[in-house]
């Protein structure tokens, strides 16, 4: 049996399936569990992970020619054929432009038990024109860090409680940063969580499973990545990121980004 650690993605829970754009996009005030309906435009610098044409994950262009997302995304994958990533797109399976995969590469120190450093770099095989409207990812200083209770937006293609293997439509959710002590504390009995790691939800509002190694973000800055959580319960536990901040140097080194 695959450990639930390799199969976490993020699922917005949706109690009310009626959220649309017309709520408010930066209240991390609780009222929803779950996302609300977005569109590329809101996130230009999301994309869809696709494992041989399915889908599989989401990640963040970084630049015109690289994507951050999860290492546990792309552990076992032997050949870059495998990949590719769907960029400027709405649906996880549709439009937008389909782009391969030249390389990738995860981090040194990932662990695949723990989840830490849950990282991987790739390597696009064509450069993207990106714009003021189509932009990548900014990303933090090296260890940056991010106050407790920071409104943080994330998103992705996962599924709602309503649909068997995922959402047709991008969605997004804002939850508040949860104290580190507290959220190593909650997860005691599950995982270790190092300080590559970041907690980040609430109580009436969390990230579950759906697309794992896609963008945590505050405005354009991207803060984490979409790494694991509590299997099964979701509502009441917070997600758990991989730090951008942390890996930093490491992501410069690489991409030279």
């Amino acid at each position: 049996m695959k450990s639930f650690f390799s199969i976490f993605l993020l699922m917005f829970i949706t109690k009310f399936t009626s959220s649309t754009l017309e709520e408010p996009l930066n209240a991390c005030n609780g009222r929803i569990i779950g996302g609300y309906q977005a569109d590329i435009s809101q996130i230009p610098f999301q994309v869809a992970l696709n494992l041989n044409r399915g889908p599989k994950c989401g990640g963040s262009l970084i630049s015109s020619r690289w994507v951050l997302t999860a290492a546990h995304c792309v552990q076992r994958v032997k050949d870059t054929d495998e990949l590719q990533v769907r960029i400027n797109s709405t649906y996880g399976l549709a439009h937008g432009r389909v782009v391969d995969i030249e390389s990738f590469v995860m981090h040194p120190k990932y662990n695949p038990l723990s989840i830490d450093y849950d990282f991987a770099l790739l390597e696009l095989e064509e450069e993207i024109e990106l714009g003021e409207e189509f932009y990548a990812a900014e990303l933090p200083k090296q260890d940056e860090p991010v106050e407790d209770g920071t409104c943080l937006q994330v998103s992705g293609w996962g599924k709602t409680e309503n649909e068997d293997y995922g959402s047709e439509d991008l969605r997004l959710i804002n939850i508040p940063v949860v104290n580190w002590e507290k959220c190593r504390k909650t997860f005691r009995k599950i995982n270790y969580l190092s300080k590559q790691m970041i907690c980040a939800g609430g109580k009436q509002i969390s990230a579950c499973h759906g697309d794992s190694g896609g963008p945590l973000v505050v405005g354009r800055k991207l803060i984490g990545v979409v790494s694991w959580g509590n299997p099964g319960v979701c509502v009441g536990y917070p997600g758990v990121f991989a730090k951008v901040s942390s890996v930093r140097s490491w992501i410069k080194f690489v991409s030279e980004v």
